[in-house]
C-alpha cells in the first residue's frame, strides 16, 4: 500500500513537472510571436513605404524614394506592436526629409531613417555646349530626363517655345535651359514695336526693358516719344501692341 502511494505521488510531480515545462515553452513562444523584430533593413522599408504611399510624381513624369543605408550592424529593435512612423520634427516631403520610427510600447525606443526624393521629367537640354548670343536652332535642343529638384528656375518641355531665342549665359551639354537662360526679347536691345489692329499696323523703334519670350508681357520704350508701354514678344526683337 505505501509503495503504490509513492508510485502515486513521484507520477503526479512528474506530470505536474511535464505540464509545468510545456507552458513555460508555450509562453516563451507566445512572447516571441508578440515581438515583432524589425532590423536596419525593415526599418528603412518602413520609411521608404511611408514617403512613396505621400509623394506624387510631376506630370508626364516620375518619382523615385530611396531611403538611405542604415548601420548593417545596429542591434534589431524589438516591439510587441507596428511601430509609429511619420515625419521627423520640422521635415517636409522636399527633396530629402528624415522620417520617425517610434516603438510606443513599454520598450519605447525611437530611430530615425534619412530619405531622398527624385522627381523626374523630361525637359529641354542642349545638346552641345551653348555660348552667350547663340541663337537656338532646334538642332541644339534635345530632351533629356532631369531631377527637378535640382533646377531652380523654370525649364521647358516644349522645344517651339526656345526655338529662335538667345542664349544669356554659357550653357553646358545636357544641362536643363530655364526662362532665365534665354530670350527672345533681350533687355536692353533694339526691338520693333508693331503696334495693330484688325485694319491697321504701325511699326516704331523702341529698347526693350525686360528680357521676355514668345507669348510674354515685357516693358518697351519708344525711341522717339520715350514713352513706355506694355507689349507682347511675337518674335525675334519685336513685340505688339493692339490697338
Amino acid at each position: 500500500m505505501i509503495v503504490r502511494k509513492s508510485l502515486l505521488i513521484s507520477s503526479l510531480f512528474i506530470f505536474a513537472a511535464v505540464f509545468t515545462g510545456i507552458d513555460s515553452a508555450n509562453a516563451d513562444e507566445t512572447s516571441k510571436k508578440q515581438n515583432l523584430r524589425f532590423d536596419y533593413k525593415a526599418l528603412q522599408e518602413l520609411a521608404h513605404n511611408y514617403v512613396e504611399q505621400r509623394v506624387s510624381a510631376p506630370d508626364n513624369g516620375r518619382v523615385e524614394v530611396v531611403a538611405n543605408n542604415l548601420d548593417p550592424r545596429m542591434t534589431p529593435k524589438v516591439c510587441p506592436q507596428q511601430p509609429k512612423v511619420d515625419l521627423a520634427n520640422n521635415a517636409t516631403l522636399d527633396s530629402y526629409t528624415t522620417i520617425e520610427i517610434e516603438c510606443t510600447a513599454a520598450a519605447h525606443w525611437r530611430t530615425y531613417v534619412p530619405v531622398r526624393i527624385y522627381h523626374y521629367k523630361n525637359v529641354v537640354t542642349a545638346a552641345s555646349p551653348m555660348s552667350p548670343g547663340q541663337m537656338i536652332s532646334e538642332s541644339d535642343l534635345v530632351y533629356s530626363e532631369i531631377d527637378l529638384n535640382r533646377v531652380r528656375s523654370n525649364v521647358f518641355t516644349d522645344m517651339t517655345a526656345l526655338v529662335g531665342a538667345r542664349i544669356k549665359k554659357r550653357i553646358s551639354a545636357g544641362q536643363a535651359i530655364s526662362a532665365s537662360d534665354t530670350c527672345l526679347v533681350c533687355e536692353g536691345q533694339s526691338v520693333t514695336i508693331v503696334a495693330q489692329d484688325k485694319t491697321l499696323r504701325i511699326t516704331a523703334a523702341g529698347r526693350a526693358l525686360a528680357d521676355g519670350l514668345k507669348g510674354e508681357s515685357v516693358v518697351v520704350e519708344n525711341a522717339r516719344s520715350n514713352k513706355s508701354v506694355q507689349a507682347v514678344v511675337t518674335g525675334l526683337n519685336e513685340v505688339t501692341v493692339n490697338l
